[in-house]
């Protein structure tokens, strides 16, 4: 039962102030790192100047590469925006398969403010880009066992010899929403902790940085 005498509305004051703070705080840090992105130079004038890692083939190709991307990773300008990017070398057989992008809310997934929302630019032999289908972009709902994240799916081009996962201009100017989702929260009533469910709908800001995990299905 919640306590209504007056020292614990004395107590939920400071709590408000603490939460607007804490937002401001979150604001000015997707401020900054636009600005931080805006501001970076440039590591390569082409796509050969890249370098790139390797994908190996696994037996099930379905073993994830763990990509996050920071201030701390190369930037290229691509022609759909200056990016952070991770650059990789498809190995034989990985052409013409099937690719999977898991993402979740990151850094300022406390606020459901922001997640990183990647693109994935493939080249062919000669480092020159090749057309490829949009992604399909869906929410999986979180249940006892997971968190909720987004997928993201699309075939590799048959002719393609490297990938870059970066994201765009066009994506940092949205949002991804998701539907209406029921999350625990932990907050206090008075001296006490206590954990409710909380029932919302979601908007989440696309940043430039974040983790996604890229998924080669064979």
């Amino acid at each position: 039962m919640i306590n209504k005498s007056y020292p614990v509305q004395r107590l939920c004051l400071p709590f408000a102030l603490l939460v607007i703070l804490v937002h401001l705080s979150a604001c000015s840090s997707v401020s900054q790192t636009q600005e931080a992105l805006r501001t970076a130079e440039v590591c390569c004038k082409d796509f050969p100047a890249m370098s790139y890692a390797v994908i190996r083939s696994v037996k099930p190709s379905d073993a994830p590469v763990d990509i996050e991307l920071s201030d701390r990773s190369p930037v290229f300008a691509f022609s759909t925006g200056k990016s952070y990017f991770s650059a990789y070398t498809l190995s034989p057989g990985q052409s013409g398969t099937d690719l999977l992008l898991v993402f979740a809310p990151g850094r300022f997934n406390a606020l459901n403010s922001g997640a990183f929302c990647p693109v994935v630019t493939y080249l062919n032999r000669q480092h020159e880009p090749i057309a490829s289908e949009d992604l399909s972009i869906r929410w999986v709902s979180a249940d006892q066992s997971r968190t909720g994240y987004w997928t993201a799916a699309q075939t590799v081009p048959v002719e393609a010899s490297y990938l870059i996962v970066h994201t765009t201009d066009q994506l940092m100017s949205r949002q991804l929403a998701i539907d209406a989702v029921t999350e625990k929260q932990t907050i206090m009533v008075g001296y006490a902790v206590a954990t409710i469910p909380v029932t919302r709908a979601a908007g989440y800001r696309c940043l430039p940085v974040g983790g996604v995990k890229v998924i080669l299905l064979g």
